[in-house]
């Protein structure tokens, strides 16, 4: 089955609003999960469980760390916990909805979890969708 990327971000935004209580149209493409919509941790457990259970995928934050380090091969994708500029091309290339200003040096991969936003979850289940129908 192939799903429209738009249908994909509404639903998204619909999983995150019966999830974690917030007004659907507070849930814009660009609001960042935990810093503008104050999603939780508990709150993102339910929503990426959700989203797993509607397009029978799975889904790991953690894995932009792992895809991000397999495409760098022999390169480090960090050192000391500080995101490498090699790590920071990749990520700026693999995940395009990130806000590219931030992805600066002296960043680590948990600054990035807050740097997600609806649409960079929404493109993260489209990968998924994709991966699981190749």
């Amino acid at each position: 089955m192939t799903y429209d990327p738009s249908e994909i971000l509404k639903s998204v935004q619909e999983v995150i609003h019966q999830s974690s209580g917030v007004a659907l149209e507070t849930i814009q493409p660009d609001a960042t999960l935990f810093d503008d919509l104050a999603i939780d941790s508990i709150d993102m457990v339910d929503i990426l469980f959700n989203l797993e259970r509607k397009y029978g995928i799975e889904l790991k934050i953690s894995e932009i760390e792992q895809f991000s380090k397999a495409e760098l091969g022999d390169e480090p994708f960090e050192i000391d916990q500080i995101i490498t500029e090699k790590g920071l091309e990749v990520l700026k290339r693999n995940l395009p909805d990130l806000n590219a200003t931030k992805l600066v040096h002296g960043i680590t991969i948990n600054d990035i979890i807050r740097l997600i936003t609806v649409k960079t979850l929404a493109h993260l289940v489209q990968v998924q969708i994709d991966k699981k129908q190749s």
